[in-house]
């Protein structure tokens, strides 16, 4: 097997790995440049489908480097304003619902993101009652600190 055709392997590899990998885009230049380098080592050994692949294997190069740029142009659009939240910090701001009464003086239970989790009220909040829906101010270890939402004024039945 040619060298040149070798290296082209290599390149593409590395550049599906970008595809699936989380690498910022290392992994994707390193496969552009193999590309170039594939198509020169074809040109440089010469013959008639050595010459048309090498010249093949640049374009491909160029071609993958355009792409490249406009995708991680795009990724990085995306998470400069929003960098991704994980843990804990993903739970605070996002609503829960009360499963056992939560009052002033004890604790009770939550069930938000599919899991049950331990909850106390944040200090100054009003207790919340079993169904009630609650916001996650905080997370001290595994327990949420929490506030009621305000419940929906609901107009009496028959008033008009």
């Amino acid at each position: 097997m040619e060298a040149y055709v070798i290296v082209a392997l290599v390149a593409a590899g590395l550049l599906l790995a970008e595809a699936v990998l989380p690498t910022g885009g290392i992994l994707g230049a390193i496969g552009v440049g193999g590309f170039f380098a594939a198509g020169i080592i074809g040109l440089a050994e010469g013959g008639t489908s050595a010459d048309v692949f090498g010249a093949a294997l640049i374009v491909l190069g160029i071609v993958s480097a355009i792409g490249l740029w406009f995708v991680a142009r795009k990724v990085y659009e995306v998470h400069k304003d929003n960098p991704p939240k994980m843990g804990p910090e993903e739970m605070i701001g996002g609503t829960a619902e009360a499963r056992t009464g939560i009052g002033a003086g004890g604790g009770g239970q939550v069930f938000t993101h599919g899991t049950l989790w331990a909850a106390r009220l944040a200090a100054g909040a009003e207790p919340a009652q079993a169904g009630d829906r609650v916001v996650v101010e905080a997370v001290e270890g595994l327990t949420l600190v929490v506030r009621p939402l305000p419940q929906p004024v609901q107009a009496s039945e028959g008033s008009s």
